[in-house]
């Protein structure tokens, strides 16, 4: 551990974990496609890392550890950022899926039955913002 990451606030450490998450859904597959890189980079700047860092998560996301949402609200939004991941490549292969539904129970849901991943999809594919996602189905 750097002494960087033990003064990490709370909200720091949270966001590094679902970064990690999104990474995970991103190489359930086995192949991390182009728009799922661009979307990780652009998750991983908004989050304030810089390219190294990026990087290095993406090669070893399990080194962060799991640091679920406090809230319902944040939970939504997570997930609906990991859905918009394992749609990212246009497809939603099996893997991802599971890393879904283990995720999803990682941050607080008891199953992904507790998600209305099929609204949520559909919204996305209307290219609804997640903010506009989560106000229609929050």
């Amino acid at each position: 551990m750097s002494i960087g990451e033990l003064f990490e606030t709370g909200g720091r450490k949270k966001d590094r974990s679902h970064f990690r998450n999104m990474i995970l859904i991103a190489k359930a597959d086995g192949v991390v496609s182009d728009e799922e890189c661009k979307l990780l980079h652009k998750m991983g700047h908004k989050i304030g890392l810089n390219e190294d860092q990026i990087n290095e998560i993406i090669e070893n996301p399990r080194k962060l550890a799991i640091q679920p949402p406090v809230d319902r609200h944040e939970r939504f939004e997570q997930i609906i950022e990991l859905v918009k991941m394992v749609h990212a490549d246009g497809k939603i292969g099996e893997n991802e899926e599971k890393v879904l539904e283990r995720v999803a129970v990682g941050i607080g849901y008891k199953s992904l039955d507790d998600v209305d991943v099929e609204s949520i999809l559909a919204l996305i594919l209307r290219g609804e913002p997640t903010e506009v996602i989560m106000t229609e189905l929050g």
